[in-house]
């Protein structure tokens, strides 16, 4: 078959966060004719609790797509509305949502789900954040085919990337450009069905686990290159935190220090130089290179240091 007669294939995009917005861009940009958008219907959510979309719906409703917001895919209604326009191929990115049987079985080409981990490693919800959290060395992104268990279908491709110093916002926008270039080439083989997968090996199969606001709470106890990468995964969300006697305070950027014989306590502030505020970890010291205070914008560490006494102050 032509690439050309492909273009007017009916594609589903599924998706909702910022990640899943590159590969949409990409469709578009390749001129796919006929693509819909699947997403999560609007919340409320920020601190005024307003009604709004999320990221892919907005990127959607900006370029005038179709876009359909089911609470739930899976519902017996949807399903007859989604069998009456006999779509042809489903893709998925960060769409949040197990999609059943019946539900993938609407597709008469099948799908694709782009996940931003080397599968079997890191299946589930967080697996960008994960790969920092255990100081992976490489990470990549892995199309495979859907099935109704969490991301444990074959595999079609996979492409790797090393890590350096990444944090969770770097390094998804690192992933949504290769996905999108994933896709961009591998489409049109799958909407000709000349595709092949692989089964995943069961055997090294890791979890990732659902991300929730206290696991950010940085505890001083621990080296520094745990909590270095934990400044890491969890920025922009929920983002590291600690308290200054009873202020709150983020923390989105750092750097671990090795080879410290000082014996001040875990948390204590042991230098304020330049390059920000050096604290004191279990056996270790770490710099805290960027700050957000309490009621404030992002900073510089070393301008929050200039700003404050710290001299003999302990975070805990």
């Amino acid at each position: 078959m032509a690439f050309n007669e492909n273009l007017n294939k009916s594609i589903f995009y599924a998706g909702s966060d910022t990640f899943s917005i590159r590969p949409l861009q990409t469709l578009l940009s390749l001129k796919y004719e006929r693509i819909t958008v699947l997403t999560s219907p609007p919340k409320r959510q920020g601190r005024g609790m307003k009604i709004k979309n999320n990221p892919l719906a907005e990127y959607a409703a900006q370029h005038n797509l179709e876009t359909l917001m089911p609470t739930s895919p899976n519902d017996n209604n949807f399903l007859e509305k989604l069998a009456q326009r006999k779509p042809d191929a489903l893709i998925t990115s960060a769409y949040g949502k197990i999609l059943s049987e019946a539900f993938l079985d609407s597709f008469c080409l099948g799908n694709i789900n782009i996940h931003p981990s080397l599968l079997p490693r890191w299946r589930g919800p967080s697996p960008i954040e994960s790969a920092l959290l255990e100081g992976d060395k490489t990470t990549g992104v892995t199309l495979m085919q859907m099935t109704d268990k969490l991301d444990a279908g074959p595999i079609y491709q996979q492409e790797s990337i090393q890590l350096s110093g990444e944090n969770s916002k770097t390094l998804s926008k690192k992933l949504s450009l290769l996905a999108a270039d994933m896709v961009q080439k591998f489409l049109p083989v799958f909407l000709d069905g000349n595709t092949d997968a692989k089964h995943q090996d069961e055997s090294l199969v890791t979890y990732s686990k659902i991300i929730k606001k206290e696991h950010a709470r940085i505890d001083w106890n621990e080296t520094s290159q745990a909590i270095d990468k934990k400044i890491k995964a969890y920025y922009p969300w929920p983002v590291a935190h600690t308290y200054l006697d009873d202020k709150y305070l983020r923390i989105w950027d750092s750097e671990a220090l090795v080879g410290d014989e000082d014996k001040s306590k875990p948390g204590e502030i042991m230098d304020t130089n330049k390059d920000g505020v050096v604290v004191k970890c279990n056996g270790s010291k770490i710099i805290l290179k960027g700050v957000q205070p309490e009621g404030k914008k992002e900073m510089l560490a070393a301008d929050f240091a200039r700003g404050n006494k710290l001299d003999g102050r302990r975070f805990s």
